[in-house]
């Protein structure tokens, strides 16, 4: 009997494991990197990047690192207002982003000479196209999930919509 409770337990301590490992790689949020650098393209080590939600006030802050690169993982998905300061330079303000799920944004700036009190409004959208990662991604908004008919109600078939996506002919997964 004991040999049996000791196989159970590390039967239920393996399956445990095996759930949270999946649970890890769910993604619920979104990132911003960049670089700071100077008007002369010298890396800003010790800058203040910080990331204002505009809807609900919430702010996140990093500083960069010694070759002028900041990051800001998991950030709650929303409008961010992303601003800039270093003491020498003008602080710059970038107008809101949206950031979606899974979303890598890259926002890269420049400071200009001058003091922190005066700041400089970048204006300028993102680049479409992501050189920092391979990922494709797509959100299907719930305008989308209503406006579009499902034949089966099967919500899964929302995903043929994504560009590159294939459905695959159930009947060439016979092996005989």
């Amino acid at each position: 009997m004991p040999a049996t409770a000791v196989f159970l337990a590390v039967l239920l301590i393996a399956a445990a494991l095996a759930v949270s490992e999946s649970a890890w790689a769910q993604q619920v949020s979104a990132a911003i990197i960049g670089k700071v650098v100077d008007p002369s393209e010298a890396p800003l080590a010790g800058a203040k990047v910080t990331a204002t939600d505009v809807a609900r006030g919430t702010v996140l802050t990093t500083e960069t690192n010694i070759e002028g690169f900041y990051n800001l993982p998991r950030v709650p998905v929303g409008s961010y207002e992303v601003r800039v300061e270093m003491a020498g330079f003008q602080t710059a303000v970038r107008p809101p982003i949206e950031l979606v799920l899974s979303q890598t944004t890259r926002l890269d700036f420049q400071l200009k000479l001058g003091q922190i009190t005066q700041t400089i409004e970048v204006v300028g959208e993102p680049p479409l196209l992501s050189k920092d990662s391979s990922q494709l991604g797509v959100v299907i908004d719930s305008n989308t999930h209503e406006s579009l008919p499902l034949a089966t109600r099967n919500y899964v078939q929302l995903t043929l919509l994504v560009p590159g996506s294939v459905h695959p002919d159930p009947s060439a997964f016979r092996t005989e």
